[in-house]
């Protein structure tokens, strides 16, 4: 349910209701975590040439493709950096955990 869009950078989806949106790769920072790993298998599976049922049935250009690739590093860096920013609020107080974190 994903489709390339080119003149802002980024990819049109179908939200929940049914409308088509779209997601803009300056953007990133306000989707989920969720929505980013579905976009992101979704995007590799472009890339590999891997069709599923829920794909287009078209072969995607190289342009698609150079898209998805950029699209698929920035959705890395998105979740990476909101993986450490939860990492480093376990320092700093800002949740609490059973564990203990000095044998981390």
């Amino acid at each position: 349910p994903y489709t390339p869009y080119q003149d802002p950078q980024g990819f049109i989806y179908v939200d929940t209701l049914g409308r088509n949106r779209l997601m803009r790769l300056d953007e990133l920072y306000k989707f989920r975590d969720g929505t980013l790993t579905r976009l992101q298998t979704s995007l590799e599976d472009i890339t590999k040439n891997i069709y599923m049922e829920y794909m287009q049935k078209r072969r995607c250009s190289t342009l698609e493709k150079k898209q998805a690739n950029i699209m698929i590093k920035t959705i890395d860096k998105k979740l990476e950096e909101r993986r450490m920013m939860r990492s480093l609020k376990k320092f700093v107080g800002g949740r609490h955990y059973r564990t203990d974190l000095w044998l981390l």
